[in-house]
């Protein structure tokens, strides 16, 4: 039952691979390209892992396997696909099939490629192999022990600095003959080496001292971003955001929500260009801001700090109909109420570059 589950996972993992695959796939040589938000080339990691294999009668298994790692991490950049290659020390504590438990200690090579779905979340293939493993789990078999699975992996950022990545295994043996040899794993992972370019507040110069303000103006204190479409581009007649858009949005979007404590509520306001009647114009004024302020919300920005505002045609950047002045009419504009230092933000928020 098991082995009949792991092939159907695979099986609907291999075939998402074969969808996203069918452009051919660049590698740039660059490391560590993008930021922790949205990495892309290579990216080193640590990794650590630890679980329980199922008992075997014909064979010596059964206990806890655990690994330590090294890994090198390739994003594809344009597609959500991730691919690993490393090299770490197994041990494997044995309970079955013996007088008494001892274990099995090798080094091991590690081959995974995962697709990337919503908010970080990765599933796909893995594959080790044993390759100093003379005892091959006393299973009489001149075979390297190797072994495939399937790998789901969340990633996320940590403390500005670092990816990381948690998550689990199930895996089975495969080139040991007559016996088969199951195991449940969950893994820890995180990043080392010089980050990427990291959305973070920059230092800002002392200020000399300023005449206080009472508290109820400071709260009222206002700032308003406006979102141009070089980073936000919506298509014509649509919400619709192109993917170096959406790749500037989420990046955006998670920043904030990391320094939430700069502000104290955000208005998401749409617009639209001339064309079309007012009331068009004001419902898909609307479900642009929507979608931005559903994307702030998704990365941890709490629904009451957020509200979206419909302008539709009332404020346009200008009356001409060339294409160029229609596209910069169709925007987006962050107000951001209550906030604690200008600067602060202002130079957040240029560091989210497209």
């Amino acid at each position: 039952m098991f082995r009949r589950l792991l092939m159907m996972l695979l099986a609907f993992s291999s075939s998402a691979f074969a969808l996203e695959s069918k452009n051919i796939l660049t590698l740039n040589p660059e490391v560590q390209r993008g930021d922790i938000y949205q990495p892309q080339g290579f990216w080193p990691l640590l990794g650590v892992g630890m679980g329980i294999t199922d008992s075997n009668h014909k064979i010596r298994t059964g206990g806890m396997p655990m690994h330590l790692k090294v890994l090198g991490s390739y994003y594809f950049e344009g597609y959500p696909i991730v691919g690993d290659v490393g090299l770490g020390f197994h041990n494997h504590f044995l309970t079955q099939n013996g007088s008494d438990a001892d274990n099995i200690q090798s080094l091991y090579t590690e081959l995974a490629g995962r697709y990337q779905i919503a908010d970080r979340l990765q599933i796909g293939v893995v594959w080790n192999t044993l390759v100093d493993n003379p005892d091959r789990y006393q299973s009489n078999t001149n075979n390297l022990a190797s072994f495939i699975g399937m790998q789901v992996l969340k990633e996320w950022p940590w403390q500005n600095k670092y990816v990381m990545r948690a998550g689990g295994r199930i895996m089975t043996d495969v080139g040991i003959s007559g016996a088969s040899i199951n195991t449940i794993l969950a893994e820890l992972e995180v990043s080392f080496g010089s980050p990427g370019v990291v959305a973070q507040v920059r230092p800002v110069p002392e200020e000399p001292a300023k005449v206080v303000v009472a508290p109820h103006l400071a709260r009222q204190a206002m700032r308003t971003i406006r979102i141009e479409p070089g980073p936000v581009n919506f298509e014509t007649d649509s919400t619709r955001l192109n993917a170096g858009s959406q790749q500037y949005l989420r990046r955006l979007a998670r920043a904030l929500a990391a320094n939430r404590d700069l502000f104290d509520h955000v208005q998401v306001i749409g617009h639209t260009d001339q064309r079309g009647t007012d009331k068009y114009n004001d419902q898909l004024s609307r479900r642009r801001a929507e979608t931005i302020a559903n994307s702030l919300v998704s990365a941890g920005l709490s629904k009451a700090q957020v509200t979206s505002v419909a302008k539709g045609k009332k404020e346009l950047l200008t009356q001409s109909m060339a294409p160029s002045a229609l596209e910069r009419n169709r925007r987006v504009e962050l107000r951001f109420e209550g906030v604690k230092n200008q600067i602060a933000l202002k130079n957040l928020i240029d560091s989210i570059s497209r």
